[in-house]
């Protein structure tokens, strides 16, 4: 009797434990094929795995790796497509090979931008001045040397002049945990923004260069996993600017005198858990920055500190949800507008404001969004563009979305009667389309209001140059 119930526990417990015993099984990594028909080198590749040749993994987490393997790829915005496969060993059932084919995209792409230098064409018309032209031409390449290398370089001729050389994600160590980015820049200018008046930036304007600068930058990335990144950058910094700015706006940098030099510090901590960094669906992402300024006599100094947290949840297959808060405080030993800009700018925005601009030391912004997933992503091939291999196939997708957007500017300033979005909630909220397709190509048109009871039409696009 007493065997049989140790039969029948026995029974039991290897079914209830069965599953979690196979599960336990792992395999090792024999092999990992790259097929790839273009100039992308294979150690480019192979680092953005989270598995390397040899390694033992538990087989019920292999699709999973694969899963993130893939994302890793086309979060380089080298490929256009990524298969990520295995399969078991043929001479070995304990092993697994690991097949990578990727489809490169095209990476050299010209900069040319003609710039009428006014409020608009009729305005330009009507001044009757063709020299008020800027061109501003240049060119981008991706992944020189298929290292993954960026270089850029522009010039502006005409009203605005300048240049702009770019040498960045230059791999220095073995490992490629280590990367490198130089930049020098020289900017001459008609127009500077100085202050904001009825809640918008204001420009001032004049027939003589009013603004000249140049500033050098050399940085430094360091990836201690393929996830996570420390940045850190050095910049200096010579400007000259006209007296006639300090005449309209006397707090625009924080002193009297028309010629600075400065130093910045940035540091950068980042970690992207996302699906994919240029339109997420799934994940989260998570960074703070701080960032130093001072002039080499001391007379002026800033820090600042931020953060940006977001959030995405697939609901269903089709709905998704996802929320970003950003937020920033700072602190300076004396007024200066250009070290004051928060809401409106590139650090945090409200959808519906676009227009306006919120000025201060600390803010935070808040941007929940649904979404609905009305055409899932597909592939095409375009016949007629079949000369040109990089470019006949493409993906794309088609996203619905409604939000509701809040924030906050605190300013311990005046900035003037007429600016009265500081020290004030703002919200916005409205719904919109997102087009979504290869070279990270990212075409928005929302319909939003907010709390001045201003509405409207927005477009936004992002494509491989922006």
């Amino acid at each position: 009797m007493r065997k049989i119930i140790a039969s029948g526990l026995f029974a039991c417990l290897f079914l209830l434990f069965s599953d979690d015993l196979f599960s336990q099984q792992k395999a090792c990594i024999s092999n990992i094929c790259v097929t790839n028909k273009g100039i992308t080198k294979s150690q480019i590749i192979l680092r953005e795995l989270p598995f390397k040749q040899g390694d033992s993994v538990e087989i019920q987490n292999i699709d999973h790796l694969l899963v993130i393997a893939k994302e890793n790829l086309l979060n380089l915005s080298l490929f256009n497509f990524v298969y990520v496969n295995y399969n078991i060993n043929t001479e070995n059932q304990n092993n697994i090979d690991i097949s990578i084919t990727t489809e490169e995209r095209w990476y050299i792409w010209p900069m040319i931008n003609l710039v009428l230098e006014d409020r608009n064409l009729s305005s330009w018309l009507n001044r009757g001045d063709m020299g008020r032209v800027t061109l501003d031409a240049g060119m981008k390449a991706y992944n020189l040397w298929g290292l993954n290398h960026i270089f850029t370089c522009s010039i502006k001729s005409g009203y605005q002049r300048g240049f702009r050389i770019e040498y960045n994600n230059i791999v220095i160590d073995k490992k490629g945990a280590l990367m490198m980015n130089l930049g020098l820049y020289r900017e001459y200018s008609h127009t500077e923004n100085i202050l904001i008046k009825d809640n918008t930036p204001y420009y001032y304007k004049s027939d003589n260069f009013i603004v000249n600068k140049y500033f050098g930058m050399v940085g430094f990335i360091y990836r201690p996993r393929i996830r996570i990144r420390h940045s850190i950058s050095l910049m200096y910094e010579n400007s000259r600017i006209s007296g006639t700015i300090l005449d309209a706006s006397p707090d625009y940098w924080g002193g009297c005198d028309t010629i600075r030099k400065g130093y910045t510090i940035d540091y950068t901590y980042s970690s992207d858990q996302r699906d994919n960094n240029k339109y997420p669906l799934d994940g989260y992402f998570i960074s703070g920055e701080f960032k130093g300024f001072i002039t080499d006599n001391n007379k002026f100094r800033y820090g600042q500190l931020t953060t940006n947290m977001q959030y995405y949840y697939p609901l269903t297959d089709r709905w998704n949800m996802s929320a970003s808060i950003t937020a920033g405080i700072s602190a300076k030993n004396k007024h200066a507008y250009i070290f004051d800009k928060a809401i409106g700018y590139e650090n945090a925005i409200i959808r519906g404001m676009e227009y306006y601009v919120a000025d201060g030391q600390h803010y935070v912004a808040l941007n929940p969004t649904i979404k609905y997933c009305i055409i899932p992503t597909k592939v095409v091939i375009i016949d007629w563009l079949s000369f040109l291999k990089k470019f006949n196939k493409i993906h794309f997708a088609l996203y619905g979305k409604t939000y509701f957007d809040s924030g906050y500017t605190y300013s311990g300033y005046s900035i003037g009667t007429n600016n009265s979005l500081s020290n004030k909630l703002l919200y916005s909220g409205g719904f919109g389309l997102d087009f979504v397709t290869y070279y990270d190509i990212n075409l928005s048109i929302e319909y939003s209001f907010n709390m001045l009871l201003k509405s409207g039409v927005f477009f936004t696009f992002k494509g491989p140059l922006i």
